[in-house]
């Protein structure tokens, strides 16, 4: 392995547009903020990917070359990445490993239907990562030759854009709220405290729709929110814009920003604030904010000297605002890695509900979808352990001409069927506008 630094900054969407177009599996995370950092990942040197029992490291031409078994793949994962990463380094101290990857809202069971192209989990050791960290951008080579992946010509379009789209629901509006109904009564028999319901819609083009358009046109509505990209086997793409930090870990410290609770932007700054002072003001919202937050807190404590969450504050997006949530940890030596902080947060109730098992036997019961990676999580760890994921929402799977968009509410026991069927009519609006 060998890294260095650029000395031009790369648009990462063109990098991996190009590299996918001439035949690269390609994994982006990008968050274009001063302090933050983005990686596109260009081929595959190694992967960490579920398998039966654990999680396997394949290598660039997917032969087993180690396993560790466990039920918990995402602490499997980390117990993998930490002989890989060491060996790695071993082997060229002077550069630093980098994996990227992510995994579905239920890590410990294969996706299936149209999320066949991606397994429960997944990160990989990129040939090429291209790391853009506070204003500076560098290569990482993993394997050799990687580096002639920067002068990929950027893609032509082989067909039309699509221009417009027809979208449908693939389960009856009625009937979804008919459930929501179904599971607030449910909630307010004491099944559950909350769950969360998603629902999806497909759309179709009258033409392509390219990931990395669509994938550019979310970092330019959405600059404060993760963007990310991630190639499937099958050639479909998964590609979104999060708000929400699922956890950030950073030496000593760890980070973690729950969201739950949401209401739309207004048409002016005074009707933002007023519906801002709407969320802030209701019950149901407060109270599942609350659930969320305190999980969130509750899951670091084990890990931490201390854990601090500020009170809550509406955070403002392109077409919604949402209860948040800051929470700082500091670690307790020797400090738990991203991903052993990821499996203990992942699913926080903002995504499945509380109990958990409770809330995933509703989910099962009442959602009638494959959830695949939608509400799971995106990311990137480094060899020292520090890294951050996002969950991933606001998001679709993407093929040729068209698209599986995904979105979900928190049901609560005073949950309204028809107020929670809007939300989501609402969170579909980030990526419908992005996909022509």
């Amino acid at each position: 392995m060998r890294t260095w630094e650029l000395e031009r900054t790369p648009d990462l969407v063109d990098l991996v547009s190009a590299a996918r177009d001439a035949g690269h599996e390609v994994l982006l995370i990008e968050r274009p903020m001063p302090d933050a950092v983005s990686v596109a990942a260009l081929g595959r040197a190694f992967d960490i990917v579920a398998a039966a029992g654990g999680v396997a490291l394949e290598d660039a031409k997917g032969a087993v070359i180690d396993f560790e078994p466990g039920d918990d793949r995402l602490l499997a994962a980390s117990r993998l990445w930490r002989r890989l990463s060491a060996a790695l380094t071993a082997e060229a101290p002077l550069a630093g490993p980098i994996a990227v990857g992510g995994f579905a809202y239920r890590p410990h069971r294969d996706p299936g239907g149209p999320w066949s192209g991606f397994p429960a989990l997944l990160f990989r050791v990129p040939a090429l990562a291209v790391m853009r960290s506070r204003g500076r951008t560098f290569a990482t080579a993993a394997a050799p030759d990687a580096a002639d992946l920067l002068d990929l010509e950027p893609p032509r379009l082989k067909a039309p854009a699509a221009r417009t789209l027809s979208v449908s629901a693939v389960r009856n509006p009625i009937a979804w709220t008919s459930a929501i109904a179904s599971a607030a009564a449910r909630l307010r028999a004491g099944e559950a405290d909350k769950v969360v319901l998603a629902r999806e819609v497909i759309a179709r083009g009258d033409g392509v729709v390219a990931a990395a358009k669509v994938a550019r046109s979310l970092r330019s509505a959405y600059p404060s929110c993760f963007i990310y990209l991630v190639t499937g086997a099958d050639g479909t793409a998964f590609v979104g814009a999060s708000p929400e930090l699922l956890v950030r870990r950073s030496g000593m410290r760890a980070y973690a920003q729950p969201m739950a609770g949401s209401v739309a932007r207004g048409a002016t700054e005074a009707d933002d604030d007023r519906l801002a002072r709407q969320l802030e003001e209701s019950a149901k919202d407060g109270v599942e904010h609350r659930l969320v937050a305190d999980f969130v807190v509750g899951a670091l404590k084990p890990f931490a000297e201390t854990v601090t969450a500020r009170p809550p504050e509406v955070v403002r997006f392109t077409n919604i605002q949402h209860l948040a949530t800051a929470v700082s940890a500091d670690l307790r030596p020797p400090a738990a890695d991203a991903l052993e902080l990821a499996a203990a947060l992942h699913p926080t109730p903002a995504v499945g509900g509380w109990p958990r098992a409770a809330a995933d036997a509703l989910i099962d019961e009442l959602e009638e979808m494959e959830r695949g990676w939608y509400a799971g999580a995106v990311g990137w760890i480094d060899a020292n352990g520090d890294g951050e994921f996002a969950v991933a929402l606001r998001c679709g799977l993407l093929w040729e001409d068209g698209a599986r968009l995904y979105a979900g509410v928190g049901v609560m026991p005073d949950s309204d069927a028809a107020r929670e069927l809007e939300e989501t009519e609402l969170k579909f609006k980030a990526l419908l506008s992005a996909l022509v």
